[in-house]
C-alpha cells in the first residue's frame, strides 16, 4: 500500500518536493487536499509533521521566512491529529508574543519618551505584528483565535495611546501610522474594528489638518515673500 502512496506522491511535483526535500518557494501552488484519499493523508501526515516543523525552525527569523509564511497559508496536508500537533505547535509562539503584546503595552502607556514610543512601535511591528504571526492569525481554531483577540486588543491600547500625538510630531505619527498599517489587512471582531476606525479616524484627520496648515503657512510665507520684492 505504501508504495501505491509514494507513486501518488509523485505524481504532484510540488507536494512531493516539499516532502521529499522540504522545500517550497513563494510561488509554488499545490494541489488539493481533495484529489487525495483519507487513507494517503494518513500516511503522509507524520512526513508533513516532519517537514512543517522543519521549515518553521529552519526559516524562520531568517531572509526565506517567506517559505515559513507559505506554508501555513497553504492547505495543510495532514489529517486532525497532525493538525492539532501543528496547531499547539503555533499557539506556543502566539503564547510568547501574548506576553511581549502586554509588556510593550504596559511600557507606553502615559509614557512619552521618544524613545520608548520607538522602540515599542518597532517591536509591534516587526515582532507581534509580523507576517508569520499574521499568517497563523488566519487559521481558524479556538485556541488560535483567542490568543490572536488578546493580542490585537494589546496592539489597539497602544494604537490608543499614540493617537494623542498629531500629524506636527512626525517621528511618535509615523510610528501610530505604521502599526495601523500593520493591522489594516487583519479580520478583526466588531469591538476591535470600531477601536480601529476610531484611530484610523484621528489618523487621517490630524494628517489633513497638517496637510492644511502647512500649505497656509507656504502661502503666506509666499505672499511676504512677494510683498518684500516689490516693496
Amino acid at each position: 500500500m505504501s508504495e501505491n502512496f509514494e507513486l501518488t506522491l509523485q505524481e504532484h511535483e510540488t507536494l512531493n518536493k516539499l516532502i521529499k526535500e522540504k522545500e517550497l518557494n513563494t510561488f509554488t501552488k499545490f494541489p488539493s487536499k481533495d484529489n487525495f484519499s483519507s487513507e494517503f493523508i494518513d500516511w503522509l501526515s507524520p512526513q508533513y509533521y516532519e517537514t512543517f516543523v522543519y521549515v518553521y525552525d529552519t526559516y524562520t527569523g531568517s531572509k526565506s521566512e517567506a517559505k515559513v509564511v507559505k506554508l501555513i497559508n497553504s492547505e495543510w496536508f495532514c489529517n486532525d491529529e497532525t493538525k492539532d500537533k501543528i496547531v499547539d505547535l503555533l499557539s506556543t509562539r502566539l503564547e510568547a508574543t501574548l506576553t511581549l503584546s502586554k509588556e510593550l503595552k504596559d511600557k507606553i502607556v502615559g509614557n512619552k519618551r521618544l524613545e520608548d514610543i520607538i522602540s515599542v512601535s518597532s517591536l509591534i511591528v516587526n515582532g507581534v505584528l509580523n507576517y508569520i504571526n499574521k499568517a497563523i492569525f488566519e487559521k481558524n481554531d479556538p485556541r488560535i483565535t483567542l490568543k490572536k483577540d488578546q493580542i490585537l486588543d494589546n496592539c489597539l491600547s497602544i494604537c490608543e495611546e499614540l493617537k494623542q500625538y498629531k500629524a506636527s510630531s512626525e517621528v511618535e505619527f509615523t510610528m501610530f501610522n505604521g502599526i495601523l498599517d500593520r493591522i489594516k489587512s487583519i479580520k478583526l471582531n466588531e469591538t476591535q474594528s470600531a477601536r480601529y476606525e476610531a484611530c484610523l479616524s484621528k489618523s487621517k484627520s490630524s494628517s489633513n489638518k497638517y496637510i492644511a496648515i502647512t500649505v497656509i503657512v507656504a502661502i503666506i510665507a509666499i505672499i511676504r515673500l512677494v510683498a518684500a520684492i516689490f516693496n
